[in-house]
This record gives structure tokens, sequence and C-alpha cells, in this order.
């Protein structure tokens, strides 16, 4: 199992307020991935707090001895990181209320790579994919056009909405959030797990991620920082970052 993650503050924004981070405890992988949200003063501050309060959660209360199969106490241990993550940047905007309205997105995956055994985690529009052979999105913008969709709009009409790209679910301390969860098994035969911002995934097209993600002339490193560089020539206009699990 290898790992990598990159940030980059692109191209348009005066800060980058993407987090990114891995953490190993045992046999188990956390690979996190936070973008704050933009428009909203504290978005970085967001992103930062939970990812730390995520990250110091998992290396402290995760049951590492825990069935790998255990489904039901692993959604439980995450409902509890929630909690904890809220209660966070609750402090924070007790603390200056000039951050009551900071928000960010979670796309998380705890791995047990020796069984590649994956549960995927989101809040919010950042994205896990599952690459195996084939690049796979496995999570679901929670976004206005994708809730309109599902309510029964045309998807040509939902993706020209105004409010499409919308977020209808984040982390903040006083922000609505839907977690969404899915398990993948070994029958899945993931190669690699991906996490991206929408800086990149919305400035790369699909064959050309796979095509660098298939490459076997590049590195792990090599392989996002190339997915950056192709989402900098498209002239993205946000931050771009990426988590590549590699089991």
């Amino acid at each position: 199992m290898e790992y990598c993650f990159k940030s980059d503050k692109g191209l348009v924004r005066p800060e980058n307020q993407d987090r990114v981070g891995v953490v190993v405890k045992g046999k188990w992988v956390l690979a996190i991935l936070c973008d704050g949200m933009g428009g909203h003063y504290g978005g970085a501050k967001a992103a930062s707090v939970t990812l730390d309060a995520f990250e110091t959660y998992f290396n402290n209360n995760f049951p590492v001895n825990i069935d790998y199969k255990d489904k039901k106490t692993i959604n439980a241990w995450f409902n509890d990181a929630l909690a904890v993550i809220k209660k966070a940047l609750q402090k924070v905007a007790f603390d200056d209320p000039t951050f009551a309205d900071m928000g960010t997105t979670l796309t998380a995956a705890l791995i047990y790579p020796s069984e590649k055994h994956i549960y995927v985690f989101n809040i919010g529009d950042s994205r896990t994919y599952i690459y195996n052979g084939l690049l796979y999105q496995v999570t679901e913008d929670q976004n206005v056009q994708n809730q309109l969709i599902n309510e029964g709009m045309k998807p040509h009409e939902a993706m020209h909405h105004p409010w499409a790209n919308k977020l209808t679910s984040c982390l903040g301390p006083n922000k609505v959030m839907t977690p969404n969860g899915n398990v993948y098994n070994k029958e899945s035969n993931a190669q690699y797990v991906i996490l991206t911002s929408d800086g990149l995934h919305d400035w790369v097209e699909k064959p050309l991620f796979e095509r660098t993600i298939q490459s076997k002339s590049l590195s792990l490193e090599e392989k996002a920082d190339s997915l950056i560089n192709f989402a900098k020539k498209n002239m993205s206009n946000d931050n771009m970052s990426i988590v590549l699990v590699e089991i």
C-alpha cells in the first residue's frame, strides 16, 4: 500500500482553502479531503479544523482491532467523529462569531488494504473515486443539480439551473449536513482510491483522468502532479487537491 496527497492554490484564488491528509493506524488507512467553502468567511479555517479533529479522533478513538466487515460499528464511529468535528467547529464560532457561517466539504475513505475493504463517507461535492481498470465516481455531489434530478427533473435542465452548483449539505458550526456512505469489498477489485476537490475533477475530463491513473510510467506523485497540471492548463478557477491511495 502506497499513498500520496497534493494540494495547490491554483491560478485564481488568493488562498488555498483545501486540506488533505492520510493517517495510518495498525492495518487501517484513513484518507481525508476537505474543501473550504469559497465565498464564506473562514472556509480555510473550517477545512483545517475538520481535518485536524478527524485525524485526532481516528488516532485516539478508532477501534483498530475491529472486524473489518463490522459496518454497523464503523458507521457509528464515523457518526461519533462527525459529532466531535461539529463541536470543534462550534467552539471556533463561539470564540469568534465571524466564523459562524464557515463551512467545508468532507470526503473520506477508510481502507483495510489487505482485504481491499473500503468505507467511503461524503458530505458536499468533493469526490471519492475507485479505480479498478476503469474509473468510478462512488460519491454523489450533494448539490442542487443532483437534488433536482433526484426529484425528477431532467438532467440537462437541472444542469442549467441558476443554483445548480449550490451545496445542499456541508459541514460547519451552523450548516445542514446529510452524510452519505458506501462500502466496497474485495469484489470491487480496487487498485486505487482517489479523493479530489472540484477544482480538479471539474477541470479534467474523465478519459484523461483515467489514462493518467492507468499510466505505468508515472509514479504515484507524478500522477497526482499531472492531474493538477491538467486542471491548471484547462484554467481551473479553484484550489486543486487530490489524495491517491494505491492498494
